[in-house]
């Protein structure tokens, strides 16, 4: 019934619920096991284990999530404006601009970013899959919650499937 719940949860068998405190702290809850073959029987953990536990894929890696963080400098209207072209052309049709190369397999599934115009504007990129705003940052609604100072260089932040260095190329040819 555990592994329908979670299949990637490690059962210990225990009597009457004692079970060595190694087991369940300190044990990088957010990261999983080794992935279990079909073919395999579910492997039950106990002192007799002859293997490490640890594993250096999290849950996410696993699935073939990552994400792609880009420098990003002040832009004036026209880089902001592909910027936005950009941003739904990959969240809308999952397809990099300018890539000569096909990735079905990108997918962002989330986005954030925080940059300056040219003007000085401060604006903030929020997206979860095919919904994203770009929004100005007021400068006294910034000063209300404590903001101190936005930098010089901003940052976009993409979380997804498939972000690899044709993405990277594609969003700094947008941004330089």
């Amino acid at each position: 019934m555990i592994r329908n719940v979670n299949p990637a949860a490690p059962v210990y068998k225990t009597i009457k619920g004692e079970i060595d405190l190694k087991n369940i702290l300190g044990i990088s809850a957010y990261k999983l096991p080794p992935l279990i073959s079909i073919n395999q029987n579910p492997h039950i953990h106990s002192e007799h284990c002859d293997h490490d536990h640890e594993s250096t894929s999290n849950h996410y890696e696993i699935r073939g999530i990552s994400s792609l963080q880009v420098s990003c400098p002040a832009l004036d209207q026209a880089h902001l404006d592909k910027l936005d072209e950009w941003i739904r052309a990959i969240l809308w049709e999952n397809r990099i601009p300018g890539s000569t190369t096909s990735n079905s397999e990108v997918r962002v599934l989330r986005c954030k970013g925080a940059f300056t115009s040219t003007t000085g504007i401060h604006y903030v990129l929020q997206g979860v899959q095919s919904m994203y705003e770009i929004s100005e940052l007021d400068a006294v609604a910034a000063d209300s919650f404590g903001v101190v100072g936005v930098p010089e260089v901003g940052k976009i932040v993409l979380i997804g499937k498939g972000l690899d260095d044709n993405v990277r190329r594609s969003l700094d040819s947008v941004l330089a």
